[in-house]
């Protein structure tokens, strides 16, 4: 009975409440309106405190754990290694994933381990590497680029001469008409000295001695005759070449701390009738110790450097015999994104048991393509964070640690190619990746100091709302972000954004006029044989293209007047403009010749004459009997 009046008393109670609600259901709507809102403001001033304490203690996607990461050496040595930063294609380079692997404890003196994870790595030194065998800039140019470099953190400039050095007695032959002269050269060095910048020379001493090896003065020094990429290691007068080089650098540079000696990509080694009987690592070793043994002699505080590319598949037991480890330090270059997947873990491993200190070498620009004329600063930097955080795991293995990074901008391929990118077309990047190096991180906190530095003005692009630094994603060339800068060079930047539109539409109606459709390709011009009214219609954008790219030759050559001189200015708007203007010019020509045809013969079309020359016959041939007919 009491149970059954228990029941009753909940179920009037309920009813009563159930019906309460239906009365009043815009208060219950109000009531949870509240509680979500309360619920959102708590997590809001939550993720705030949370974000500010963040910010103070690291910062953000540009964290490089200075822990050094570890590594069992007696396990196989895996091609990626350490902590790599890696940019995802659909995200931005404000969200750079870290890949973390296991920590290994360092070596060296830890200040505070909570400390010292905080800390980005920033190398001891931060080169810019000036190519002056391409496109060489004048001292004007170079006077205001240095307190540039200087300005966002660089400590030297890598500087390689080849054919602008002003050569002199037996190898004045090599120095380039337009070559800088003695004063000119002691004049960038003063301009160097007074921004702060140390001066490493760059001589090339084994690979890639084109520039002297192409003349017939020095053609007998090849390795291979054919070729003059290489000098040959066991003629003599091959090293007494390269001691000459050595004295003449090393007197107008002074008593410097480093000399690069190049020594990358020794393309031809082992193939004359002196080298066939040794072996290529021998070669290559005994020369180098060679070279660098002459440098330390020469002058005994200079310590000479070379690329390391060479040594990656040498033992190390080869490398000790030749002491290379107490002559050379390494450059270990790469310029891709994925620098451990070039140099591997057991790579690294050897160097460290052979050199107590080396240099890494990255790039700003000439180093995707060598026919780029702007550079792609998203994977530039990409290349750079990379480097950073290998050289924060690799560190603490070398006794001495790395020496610095030297970020390349390479202006030719090698002495025989066309231009690539040139300096005021990369500006941009070279800042953007010297300042990251510089802070061991790129984020927006740089943005102020990157608007600043490049003179943006109120044109500066500012973020501060939208969250979107550096847009390398729409934006990889940054023109949008600093074409109205007023860095050195900006015009002729400017001017590349303009030129790169003009280039699509180039590119466009060459691909349709020649390729896609059927009435102006090599068959209907040979044959003198289309349809008026259907050239007339591919030709409708030909004129808009052509008088687009006529009208930017002058001002390019106004841009880089100040920058170049007029060897270089007209080499760059003859690889640059003039191919598309002299295309667009035989395509007109042959249009006119389509259209001036009245009369047509009737099919079939005569045989062209030169399909003989590859083996079509005039004659009718037989049926294959095996061709099921």
């Amino acid at each position: 009975m009491d149970r059954t009046l228990w029941k009753n008393t909940i179920t009037s109670y309920a009813g009563w409440f159930t019906n309460s609600l239906r009365r009043r259901r815009s208060i219950l709507f109000g009531l949870i309106l509240s509680i979500l809102l309360f619920v959102v403001c708590v997590q809001y001033n939550t993720s705030n405190d949370i974000g500010i304490q963040s910010i103070q203690n690291t910062l953000v996607m540009s964290e490089f754990d200075a822990d050094e990461q570890s590594s069992n050496k007696h396990q196989s040595p895996a091609p990626i290694s350490g902590t790599v930063r890696k940019m995802n294609k659909e995200e931005d380079v404000n969200f750079i994933e870290e890949l973390q692997q296991p920590a290994r404890k360092s070596r060296r003196i830890q200040i505070n381990s909570e400390q010292q994870q905080s800390l980005p790595y920033v190398p001891p030194q931060r080169l810019v590497h000036i190519d002056f065998k391409g496109a060489p800039p004048k001292l004007l140019y170079l006077q205001k680029l240095f307190p540039l470099i200087k300005r966002f953190g660089g400590t030297g400039l890598l500087l390689e001469w080849e054919d602008m050095f002003p050569w002199s007695g037996n190898l004045s032959p090599i120095a380039a008409s337009n070559a800088y002269s003695k004063a000119e050269i002691r004049e960038i060095l003063k301009m160097a000295a007074v921004n702060g910048l140390e001066v490493i020379p760059l001589i090339q001493t084994f690979g890639h001695v084109e520039f002297a090896l192409k003349l017939p003065d020095f053609a007998h020094l090849r390795e291979v005759q054919e070729s003059p990429q290489a000098l040959c290691p066991s003629f003599n007068a091959s090293m007494k070449f390269v001691e000459q080089m050595v004295d003449q650098i090393l007197e107008i540079h002074g008593n410097v701390n480093y000399l690069h000696i190049g020594c990358d990509e020794v393309f031809h080694m082992g193939e004359c009738f002196r080298c066939r009987s040794k072996a290529r690592e021998d070669l290559f070793l005994s020369h180098v110790k060679q070279v660098a043994t002459y440098v330390r002699t020469k002058s005994p505080n200079t310590i000479p450097i070379i690329w390391d590319d060479m040594l990656r598949h040498l033992p190390v037991a080869t490398m000790q015999l030749y002491d290379i480890g107490k002559l050379v330090e390494p450059m270990v270059w790469v310029y891709a994104e994925d620098v451990y997947r070039f140099v591997m873990q057991n790579v690294w491993e050897k160097y460290q048991i052979v050199f107590p200190n080396a240099w890494t070498a990255s790039a700003f620009k000439g180093a995707f393509g060598e026919t780029l004329y702007i550079p792609n600063v998203k994977r530039h930097l990409e290349n750079n964070l990379n480097w950073l955080q290998l050289m924060s795991n690799e560190n603490s293995r070398f006794t001495g640690g790395f020496k610095g990074i030297v970020i390349t901008g390479w202006q030719r391929y090698d002495h025989f190619a066309v231009l690539c990118e040139v300096l005021p077309s990369s500006i941009p990047s070279m800042v953007v990746n010297l300042l990251a190096t510089t802070n061991g991180y790129m984020n927006q906190s740089l943005q102020t100091e990157l608007n600043e530095g490049l003179n943006c003005g109120i044109f500066g692009h500012n973020n501060e709302y939208d969250g979107d630094f550096l847009n390398l994603n729409n934006d990889p060339h940054l023109w949008d972000q600093f074409s109205r800068c007023t860095f050195p060079g900006n015009t002729f930047f400017r001017l590349l954004y303009r030129l790169h539109t003009i280039e699509i539409d180039y590119n466009d109606f060459i691909l349709v006029t020649k390729k896609n459709r059927g009435w102006m390709t090599s068959y209907n011009v040979e044959h003198e044989f289309s349809s008026p009214l259907r050239v007339d219609e591919l030709m409708n954008d030909h004129s808009r293209i052509y008088r687009s790219l006529l009208s930017m030759v002058r001002p390019f050559q106004e841009s880089m007047t100040g920058i170049f001189d007029k060897y270089t200015i007209s080499e760059w708007i003859e690889q640059r403009i003039y191919p598309m203007i002299r295309e667009l010019e035989k395509i007109h020509s042959e249009a006119r010749e389509l259209k001036s045809k009245k009369t047509w013969p009737k099919r079939p079309l005569p045989m062209l004459k030169e399909l003989l020359r590859i083996g079509v016959t005039e004659r009718e041939l037989s049926t294959p009997s095996n061709d099921g007919i």
